[in-house]
Order: C-alpha cells, then sequence, then structure tokens
C-alpha cells in the first residue's frame, strides 16, 4: 500500500512539474466538452459541473472557414484526446465576447506552447501583457517559422488579417 501511495504522489509530481508555481495555486482541472473544440484556440471545457467558454491566451489559430484552419482544429483536438481531454486552467482574463483567457495544461504541458511548436497557431503579440509564458511561446514561434513546420511551410495569412479583410 505503501509503494502505491509513493508511486501515485511520483506521478503527480512528474505531471506537474512543467507548471510554474504561480500556476499550480491558481489552476483548476477541468474535462474539454465533447465536440467544442471549435477551432484551434477556442474550447469549452466542465469545471466541476460548470461550463465554460476558454480562448487559449498567448497565440492565435487560423479561423476555422480560413486555409489551415481545420488542421489546426484537428491538431488540438488530437493533443486534448492523448490527454484523455483532461486539462489544467490558469485563467488569466476575461475577453469581450465572456470568454475565459486562460493558459491550458494537458498532461502538464503549456498546449499553446505545443501548438506553437508544432507550427498551428501564431504566437499572439497584441495581448502579450497578458501572458505569463510569452518569452517562451515567442522564442517557440520565432524558431517553428524559420523551419516552416506545420502551416508555416507555406506563406498562410495570419488570423487578425483574415479577420479584417472578411468582415
Amino acid at each position: 500500500m505503501k509503494r502505491l501511495f509513493l508511486l501515485a504522489i511520483a506521478l503527480l509530481l512528474v505531471s506537474c512539474q512543467n507548471l510554474p508555481s504561480s500556476t499550480l495555486a491558481n489552476a483548476r482541472t477541468c474535462t474539454v466538452v465533447k465536440g467544442s473544440v471549435r477551432d484551434g484556440d477556442t474550447i469549452r471545457v466542465d469545471c466541476d459541473g460548470k461550463q465554460q467558454r476558454i480562448r487559449f491566451a498567448c497565440v492565435d489559430a487560423p479561423e476555422i472557414k480560413q486555409e489551415n484552419g481545420i488542421v489546426s482544429r484537428d491538431h488540438l483536438r488530437s493533443l486534448l484526446n492523448r490527454a484523455n481531454n483532461q486539462v489544467t486552467i490558469n485563467a488569466i482574463d476575461t475577453d469581450r465576447f465572456g470568454r475565459t483567457v486562460a493558459e491550458v495544461y494537458a498532461n502538464g504541458q503549456l498546449v499553446q506552447l505545443q501548438q506553437v511548436k508544432d507550427g498551428m497557431v501564431w504566437a499572439y503579440d497584441r495581448f502579450k501583457a497578458d501572458c505569463p509564458s510569452w518569452k517562451e511561446i515567442e522564442r517557440a514561434f520565432k524558431e517553428t517559422r524559420s523551419n516552416r513546420k506545420g502551416i508555416f511551410g507555406g506563406n498562410p495569412m495570419p488570423p487578425w488579417e483574415w479577420r479584417r479583410r472578411n468582415r
């Protein structure tokens, strides 16, 4: 029994190793609502029976009708599925649409950072002041773009430009 307890503690520590200590104090564990991944930076979660719309802090994904929008969305679905749709939410703010802006962790890893490394989203510097992980996100984005990974193998249009052109 003691071994099982120690194993559980070790697994908990390993799964949280990449979460900043300031995040652990405010984080909530939630379940991604089935069918709620609409694009590469927005999900709906259930936290203790209460649903919340989550907008990923630090990044901007292609819109679903934009080139690569479905690719970005499906990549996010895949990342979340690997974590059995269990996420840790570090809420940062609320946007003008009433969504919770948050850093999202799955299996102890920052999902936004993984999306950037895989070349599926842009680092979104417009709101970098609200992004605790900005330096790491920005560094990964520069490397991803220079290596032409993911959607950056072509010449994709940033989502904010696409939205402006398609109002």
